[in-house]
Parts: structure tokens; sequence; C-alpha cells
């Protein structure tokens, strides 16, 4: 609804009241602060009503655009850079624990293991190989698997073990042989 006389042209647009002065600057009457507002391209400002927004543009003050605003780009930014680092995590070489733990396991393949007692039933060996002609060598790592998903299963005459390490979510599995003449 608009309201025009000698003073300039009133309008209410989506609740805002509007004022046009004669010499064409815009206004519009802010109900947090109680005052009227100079209507400023790029300012923070509610909906102009569309008529005067055509207005604005002839005169030189092009309307404030809908959908492009400085501001509207910073969650673009920011989601662009949760993708980049993203991709930079999954791409780079894993340098925590599970490549500690990948080497120290792979290091142990070929290796003999003493026996230290059990737990719950089941026997625990040593993290540190023993020379396999020692009377405590009890068992030979005979092949290292990981442990994810679909991995094969230990050879027949071998039993899986795995060694914790801390940090370590899946460590990989020790398929271990008895020793030769250890029984």
């Amino acid at each position: 609804m608009t309201h025009q006389d000698a003073e300039g042209t009133r309008a209410v647009h989506r609740g805002v009241h509007w004022y046009k002065d004669p010499v064409g600057t815009i206004s519009f009457y802010n109900t947090d602060s109680e005052e009227w507002v100079t209507w400023r391209r790029g300012a923070d400002a509610p909906p102009m009503p569309p008529e005067w927004e055509k207005t604005a543009a002839a005169k030189g003050r092009p309307p404030r655009p809908r959908w492009t605003s400085p501001w509207r780009l910073i969650p673009l930014i920011g989601a662009a850079v949760v993708v980049v680092v993203a991709i930079w995590q999954v791409t780079r070489t894993s340098t925590g624990q599970e490549s500690k733990e990948t080497v120290a396991t792979a290091a142990l393949l070929g290796k003999c293991l003493s026996r230290h007692g059990s737990l719950d039933g089941h026997p625990r060996y040593s993290s540190k190989p023993v020379p396999c002609d020692s009377p405590s060598a009890s068992v030979k790592v005979a092949e290292v698997l990981p442990t994810t998903p679909g991995s094969p299963a230990c050879p027949a005459g071998t039993t899986g073990f795995e060694i914790p390490y801390a940090g370590v979510q899946y460590p990989h599995v020790l398929c271990l042989a008895p020793v030769e003449g250890q029984g």
C-alpha cells in the first residue's frame, strides 16, 4: 500500500514502513531502534517495496541483490575448507599409532615369541622376539594379517594372536605356529 503527498511517498511492504522524500532518498522505520534509517546499497535492510527497487535502479542506485551477498560466501568457503581438510586426511599416510603398529608387527614376521602365561584360558605371548633356538621360544610368527573386514584367516596349523597396541583399534593378527621341537 503506497501513499504519495507533497512531502514524499510512503509505503508499507511486509510490515515495514518505507518513506521516499521528493529528492529520492529512501528510508525505512526500524522498530528495534525506533527511528528512521536511510537505505544504502549493500546495507542490511528489510526487503524494499518492489516498485521502489525499480525506481532506485533507474536513479543509479541498483537494487540490493537478493542472492549475491558477500556474507553468503562465508558458509561456502567454510564448506570448501572442510572438504579439502577431509580429502587431505583421507589421502595422507598414517603417521600415528597405526603406522607404528604396522611396522612393529611386520618386524615380527619369521621371529619367535615366548609364552607368558594365559589370560581367560588363552595363551599370552611377549611382543619382544626371542631366538628361535632358545628354550623359551614357543611359537614362530608365520604370517601377519590385517584385521579389516574380509581379511583372510590364519592358515591351518597356526593360531591367530593380537598384540594390544595403545591407540590402535584394530591391531594386526599374528598367525603363530608352534616352534619345532618345543611342542
